[in-house]
């Protein structure tokens, strides 16, 4: 859940009873998990930049397992005594799905990035024990973002040295500005309908 001036906007969760019901399997994982063996995500991210924090507005309704609030998954997500209290979102459940593309690296999928798009591909590269990156991909959550955080994070993306990055949703277009002035051969700029094919 967000607040807005206009009030709090529910994010909406996960129906796992609907799912369990037409045979889907739900697994809650902090560790990084293989996905039809051959993707993995990265399990919960440490947050290691000093750079990339979480929306100071996002909140969860305190709760039971099944609820978007779990203490025994989120684990470090303070919980507060009353059921049906907001507390702050540190976003722990949110992880980055990645493959190994055979003699050209990781591509890292990150969600909407609130756990910070250099914060995933580090967790990735450690998890996998892959250092070379082929693609980063998804939201990183720079929309907006202070010029400083944004000098960061494509300073990170350098030193990272991917082959292409592919920024998508809520990016915002200052980072893009900023990764096509610093990077533009290695920028792919997707649009509805884009489809893009990695393979080795």
């Amino acid at each position: 859940m967000v607040s807005t001036p206009a009030g709090n906007v529910e994010q909406g969760a996960l129906d796992r009873a609907a799912l369990e019901a037409r045979n889907i399997r739900v697994v809650l994982a902090k560790q990084p998990i293989t996905i039809a063996d051959h993707a993995f995500t990265t399990g919960q991210i440490p947050r290691l930049t000093d750079f990339e924090k979480p929306p100071a507005a996002a909140r969860l309704m305190v709760g039971p397992m099944h609820s978007a609030c779990s203490a025994s998954h989120f684990g470090s997500t303070k919980v507060e005594d009353k059921p049906g209290e907001l507390v702050a979102d540190s976003f722990q459940g949110e992880h980055a799905t990645c493959y190994h593309v055979k003699d050209r690296g990781l591509v890292v999928i990150t969600s909407c990035g609130h756990a910070g798009v250099i914060n995933s591909v580090r967790q990735a590269q450690k998890a996998s024990g892959i250092t070379k990156v082929h693609a980063i991909v998804g939201g990183f959550h720079l929309a907006p973002a202070p010029d400083e955080i944004v000098a960061k994070t494509v300073s990170a993306f350098r030193e990272i040295d991917p082959d292409w990055i592919v920024p998508q949703h809520c990016t915002g277009i200052n980072t893009i500005m900023a990764v096509h002035q610093a990077m533009a051969k290695k920028l792919v700029m997707p649009s509805t309908g884009t489809r893009v094919v990695f393979g080795a």
